[in-house]
């Protein structure tokens, strides 16, 4: 009876040999082949990355410059000159240009002043002054930044402005010029014409 119960537990030992090493070679097979497609993806993805003198160089893009990147304003105080795009953000920009000659642009700093306690941060608000007519001890301040234009595109000309006020309102990119209003109106036509964007 031992003889017959050792080939018993030897055909038993063999059989979980068996599924074991199963196992071990059902597992082999699904790395190779999961292996094997990896690397033909690596090689197929190192082939199109190879450029012959036939083949068409990628493009470059540039990033597009919007309108504030190309108003250069200068600071009242510091006389630093920089972008608006540079204190503007990414946000819709409404530009007041003011000048001490002007009659009605008291009046539009008091507009200004209202349209910034509505909206906040959701529009960048700034009051721009003609170069030449920044005043050393005048008082300069408020609730909206005031700086001198320095130059600005052709299709805005801020700094060849002859009629005040003026108000310009770049879109939320600063790509485009949404409005580009000459005189005063009321706050509730600014209101509106921002509501909008």
């Amino acid at each position: 009876m031992t003889a017959a119960k050792s080939v018993f537990v030897r055909n038993l030992n063999v059989c979980r040999l068996m599924k074991i090493s199963s196992v071990f070679v059902l597992f082999f097979l699904i790395f190779s082949f999961f292996s094997c497609a990896t690397t033909e993806k690596v090689r197929n993805d190192e082939d199109q990355d190879v450029q012959t003198e036939d083949s068409p160089k990628p493009v470059e893009l540039k990033k597009k410059r919007s309108l504030a990147d190309e108003v250069i304003v200068r600071d009242i105080y510091t006389k630093e000159e920089y972008p608006l795009s540079r204190i503007a953000q990414k946000s819709i920009v409404f530009i007041e240009l003011s000048a001490s000659w002007c009659e009605a642009c008291p009046e539009m700093k008091e507009t200004t002043a209202k349209l910034v306690s509505y909206f906040g941060n959701r529009v960048f608000f700034i009051r721009l002054y003609l170069e030449n007519d920044i005043q050393e001890g005048q008082e300069y301040g408020g609730v909206v930044p005031e700086m001198a234009v320095v130059s600005s595109p052709k299709e805005l000309s801020l700094e060849k402005t002859d009629v005040m006020p003026r108000v310009v309102v770049l879109s939320n990119s600063a790509s485009e010029i949404t409005a580009d209003i000459t005189g005063a109106y009321p706050s509730l036509y600014y209101y509106g014409l921002l509501s909008e964007l």
